[in-house]
């Protein structure tokens, strides 16, 4: 009833107000457009837009609704920058309301001097539509007026690609936020936004990446040939078409510009690179004839595929031995394929990583394959070039290797990488010479804790930490527990004091329970110092180290480890919780 109460004053009170966020071209940094984001105004009420547009689907008013909604967005749209396109959502169950007015949009577009090629028409695919006919009758209804559509969150509903193919051709797709988030760490989600270029560029289909939040997403996305984005990096919605929105499209262009290649650091992770048990194999162009690749796979039965290299050493296609058989075979397939060319036989859907791709995702994603390809060698390229290829048997056996391996050296009481992994991945960034972030924490007054309070309870505390740890540094490429109360984090992008802080936050507040009510109530212990002597202690708090480290500033780890000690030294010198910033 307080729903229905407040939706109902939303709704004949007026009480809405459109914020529009800029969509950028992550090729020029010129925005496309503006998508409109209807925000209530009533004080009083306590619930957000999309309840309240649940509430007007059961109360049969969602057109009544979306009609307030819309006349919002294109009265204050009048301001926009000419050219440049309106992005409007539409609930997809609007189709249900008999109070459904065609031709209001159009009117209202005349009334405010706007055109049907500047408004697009998104429709989620979160929402579950009930009689898939009706939806395409009302996607086809906006077409038939010269209107464009865009399939938004495309990715979190329940049928993708099913409904872009076969039920309607949208002008512009919308990836999902949660596609988007963490895309440079993840192999698998390359692989799908890959994909998906690929499937819009064919299909005359503009791609939007939504969500776009760090630097780090959006390099991926450049460099993965994503058209348009948005997201809070480039700007945040406004009531107002500011100029400042200029700042999102310099950003890109300077993030063009730089051409960082995309790369994938193991989080968390002991795994080697797929470039570890990569190998260069036979490699053919695609003018050659593909008799002779055959002839030569007859002869040398260790020859399970061949690359097919266009003129910039990128991957084009492969040519399986299987493929070859099946056309050669038979009473006339010789006769048929003399003459064709690999380019002509060849295989351009098949699965290609990074060579700094970790081995147990690429794992993952080679037995994710379809049955019939699902043994085909996985492609690895470095830069976009052609570094080798890599048997599903030998990717199997490396991944099994290194999860024995990790399991064998993780820390028993945390299960997060120890000492080994943490030198390994220090030792990894600094060959690898590009700037880092080390950060190293330990808990004071531990040792006066276990004393008093005994080793179980201790063990306890550690894992608060370890909990607290990958809680507050979810970004970070590494979480590793040296043993005892030491951890370290390991992270290619900086570490600032806020985020410390937040893990000290977390930490304080969960170790409470820990503590007895006299202890917690007089803020200390009663244990003994290291003359074996009683002493008060206070409870225990956090001395966190961050060391900024820059291209070839330490030579080796030893160098490193030197640095680390004497940042400890003067985060410990401090008294209470502690955060040093070198």
């Amino acid at each position: 009833m307080k729903l229905e109460n407040q939706f109902l004053s939303v709704l004949y009170g007026g009480h809405i107000r459109t914020f529009y966020q800029p969509i950028f071209s992550l090729k020029t940094g010129a925005i496309l457009g503006y998508e409109a984001l209807s925000r209530v105004t009533l004080p009083s009420c306590e619930f957000g837009i999309e309840q309240l547009f649940s509430a007007a689907s059961q109360l049969q008013k969602l057109w009544e609704f979306e009609m307030l909604c819309r006349t919002r967005a294109l009265q204050a749209a009048r301001q926009k920058p000419a050219g440049t396109k309106l992005f409007l959502n539409v609930d997809p169950n609007i189709i249900y309301d008999p109070a459904l007015c065609t031709g209001f949009t159009r009117e209202k577009l005349l009334e405010y001097g706007l055109d049907n090629n500047d408004v697009i028409f998104e429709i989620t695919e979160k929402n579950d539509i009930t009689d898939l006919n009706a939806f395409t009758a009302a996607v086809n209804h906006y077409q038939s007026q010269q209107f464009k559509i865009a399939i938004d969150d495309f990715g979190a509903g329940y049928s993708g690609f099913n409904r872009v193919c076969t039920t309607v051709l949208p002008d512009y797709v919308k990836l999902d936020i949660d596609l988007i988030h963490g895309l440079e760490a993840s192999p698998s989600k390359q692989a799908l936004v890959r994909g998906m270029v690929q499937f819009c560029r064919e299909l005359q289909i503009q791609l939007i990446a939504e969500g776009i939040e760090t630097e780090e997403e959006l390099a991926a996305l450049v460099r993965l040939g994503v058209g348009y984005g948005q997201g809070y990096l480039l700007g945040y919605p406004d009531e107002s078409f500011l100029p400042c929105y200029n700042s999102g499209g310099q950003l890109i262009r300077d993030v063009a510009q730089a051409g960082t290649p995309i790369t994938v650091s193991p989080k968390n992770s002991l795994f080697a690179s797929v470039a570890s048990i990569c190998q260069s194999k036979l490699t053919v162009q695609p003018q050659q004839a593909a008799v002779l690749v055959y002839e030569q796979m007859q002869r040398d039965e260790n020859i399970s595929e061949v690359c097919v290299l266009g003129p910039d050493n990128s991957v084009c296609g492969v040519l399986t031995r299987e493929q070859l058989y099946r056309r050669f075979s038979g009473q006339f397939g010789y006769n048929l394929y003399l003459k064709r060319t690999v380019g002509s036989l060849m295989s351009t859907d098949f699965l290609a990583v990074d060579s700094a791709a970790p081995l147990d995702e690429v794992a993952t994603l080679a037995m994710n394959r379809a049955a019939p390809v699902v043994y085909d060698a996985v492609v690895v390229t470095q830069n976009g070039h052609y570094a080798g290829v890599v048997t599903v048997r030998d990717l199997l056996n490396a991944a099994i290797q290194m999860r024995v391996r990790q399991a064998s050296e993780a820390n028993p009481l945390t299960g997060l990488p120890g000492n080994g992994a943490v030198q390994n991945t220090i030792s990894t960034s600094l060959q690898a010479g590009q700037p880092f972030c080390v950060c190293y924490i330990d808990i004071d007054y531990f040792k006066a804790y276990n004393d008093a309070y005994g080793f179980a309870n201790g063990d306890r505390m550690i894992r608060v930490l370890a909990e607290a740890l990958l809680q507050s540094f979810a970004f970070a490429d590494f979480c590793g527990h040296i043993g005892g109360d030491d951890f370290v984090v390991v992270t290619r992008g900086a570490i600032s004091t806020t985020q410390c802080e937040a893990l000290i936050g977390l930490f304080s507040e969960n170790i409470l329970p820990l503590y007895n009510p006299e202890d917690r109530e007089r803020g200390s212990i009663l244990s003994k110092n290291r003359q074996g002597k009683p002493e008060l202690f206070p409870l225990a708090t956090l001395s966190v180290a961050v060391l900024s480290i820059g291209q070839q500033q330490y030579a080796d780890l030893t160098e490193l480890s030197v640095a680390v000690a004497h940042a400890k030294k003067q985060s410990k010198q401090q008294a209470g919780h502690s955060v040093v910033v070198v």
